[in-house]
């Protein structure tokens, strides 16, 4: 999987970028092939905004989420994006 990480309007520190990148990788217990993972997140005034794309075989999935904290937005988002993938993968069992 690649994952690409993107900080708008100031520098992530290392520690916001490695959190990012290890809670993606949860992604694989569900799913094994995923394409690519792209990780944008902004601050605007006070405000963090974490927005995550995916791209599986034949689906994309999209997630935003924002949160005074930077982490916080990050696990908001991961939350989304993990039933999202929760229900794509049971509905791909049902058609087997």
């Amino acid at each position: 999987m690649n994952i690409e990480f993107t900080a708008r309007h100031f520098n992530a520190p290392d520690d916001l970028r490695d959190h990012a990148k290890t809670q993606v990788v949860r992604f694989q217990k569900h799913f094994k092939r995923i394409n690519n993972c792209y990780i944008v997140i902004s601050h605007d005034n006070s405000m963090f905004t974490t927005e995550i794309n995916l791209h599986i075989p034949q689906n994309d999935i999209f997630a935003k989420a924002s949160s005074n904290n930077g982490l916080k937005s990050i696990d908001d988002c991961i939350e989304k994006i993990d039933t999202q993938i929760a229900k794509i993968v049971d509905q791909w069992k049902k058609y087997r």
